[in-house]
């Protein structure tokens, strides 16, 4: 089949959907909140696992018909997404075990005739039986902490077979676009504005609307860079709280592939600064530093800075860091070919066999405390890594493998993330 196959996440009010969504996109889109009903919308995500791309959905909570106002509504709206869906997952709270919302949902399921994979959440709770849950019609569960991480990798196993079971196949090579799309985020008067106009120049060739985001948000194309939220750049704020508050919800990094976080040479790199590094980080872009106004800087300053950026950036040391004026141009085209090259990066994919014979040499460097299966690389933007192993591998161990990938492979730029497996356990 050629299309995107759509696997939608079903479950009762505050099951942890839009946690293990979550998880399974590697950033935070939907809301979290102990509030019930907090999700209203269906929110889309495109993943890939195994080779395999298909859109994850999450949905909100399906409530009883007598318990809140908006029931219908949110029935409605979660039965349009399990029409459309070719897999659904429906999660169930292992600490509360079967209620009888649950019994409501896979009956609601059984009649739609879906294929359904059953999750039982938060399965870092000891002595909690997952086996009470085959009572519900859809076999044994996979046991997982969407908060954690735990057991999501097999999971998404679980999800892909079962697409492939359907006659899904393998996801074409990614096509890039010619034109890098970037972000360019920092706190207020840093230069933003500046570096805008300087990376423009006189190449701007439109300004369009970018789809589901408001009427104000414009992207400005230039040859090769397409630069997005340009209004939110420009826009004035009442302080450093309103502008982070404003890159949280409008999310420009969301269309983007690479963010550029700009920082004020003359300044000290604020806790602020370094918040605004983690979100691209978190949503799964590539970086590049651009450590602005470098012009209004002696010599003497300038050797300075240099060792004072890298220590207070070491949490991002795979992240080039370009200093630039946007008065004079200094390092306005290093910059931008900075951006061209993380973009490249993300992209990257490794063959299992080149992973191999670098894990093989890993392990000669630094033995690895558990034994590892398997390792291959199953999506990219972000690099992202699947390591089956006897034991789950510790944090130490993933950040010297970390370090080992980006010095065979380079990775410039671009958060690498680890999933880690166990072993499936052979039935009798």
């Amino acid at each position: 089949m050629n299309k995107i196959p759509l696997v939608a996440i079903v479950g009762r009010v505050n099951v942890g959907k839009s946690t293990l969504f979550n998880r399974i996109i590697g950033k935070p889109l939907a809301l979290v909140d102990e509030r019930p009903g907090l999700t209203r919308d269906r929110l889309r995500k495109r993943v890939e696992w195994e080779g395999l791309s298909f859109e994850i959905m999450d949905t909100g909570g399906l409530f009883s018909p007598d318990e809140d106002q908006l029931s219908e509504y949110l029935r409605r709206n979660i039965e349009k997404g399990v029409e459309e869906a070719d897999l659904v997952i429906f999660l169930v709270d292992l600490k509360k075990g079967i209620t009888p919302y649950d019994m409501e949902i896979a009956e609601w399921l059984r009649k739609k005739g879906k294929k359904v994979i059953l999750a039982a959440n938060k399965a870092d709770v000891k002595d909690k039986d997952v086996l009470e849950f085959t009572a519900l019609g859809f076999g044994e569960p996979v046991a997982i902490s969407s908060a954690h991480g735990i057991g999501v990798p097999e999971l998404l196993d679980r999800i892909v077979e079962e697409l492939r079971r359907q006659g899904y196949r393998s996801a074409p090579e990614v096509v890039k676009a010619d034109k890098t799309r970037v972000s360019i985020l920092g706190r207020p008067n840093v230069g933003k504005s500046s570096l805008l106009n300087a990376l423009v120049g006189e190449e701007v060739a439109l300004t369009s609307p970018i789809p589901g985001t408001t009427r104000d948000s414009v992207d400005v194309e230039t040859e090769d860079l397409i630069i997005i939220d340009t209004a939110g750049i420009k826009r004035k704020y009442k302080d450093e709280i309103e502008y982070y508050a404003h890159i949280r919800s409008r999310r420009s990094l969301r269309y983007a592939e690479v963010g550029i976080v700009v920082i004020d040479a003359t300044d000290e790199i604020t806790r602020l600064d370094k918040k605004i590094i983690n979100l691209v980080i978190e949503e799964g872009r590539g970086l590049v530093v651009a450590i602005n106004k470098i012009d209004l800087l002696d010599k003497e300053r300038r050797r300075e800075l240099l060792p004072y950026v890298s220590g207070e950036l070491a949490f991002v040391y795979f992240a080039p860091k370009v200093f630039t004026s946007a008065r004079t141009g200094e390092g306005i085209e290093l910059l931008r070919e900075m951006a061209k090259k993380v973009r490249d990066e993300g992209y990257k994919k490794i063959q299992e066999g080149d992973l191999l014979s670098a894990l093989e040499e890993a392990a000669n460097r630094l033995a690895p405390p558990t034994e590892i299966y398997s390792f291959k690389q199953v999506a990219s933007k972000p690099p992202t890594f699947k390591i089956v192993s006897r034991r789950e591998i510790p944090a130490h161990y993933l950040r010297f493998l970390e370090r080992f990938l980006r010095e065979k492979f380079d990775f410039l730029g671009n958060p690498i993330l680890f999933r880690q497996v166990r072993p499936r356990r052979k039935k009798d």
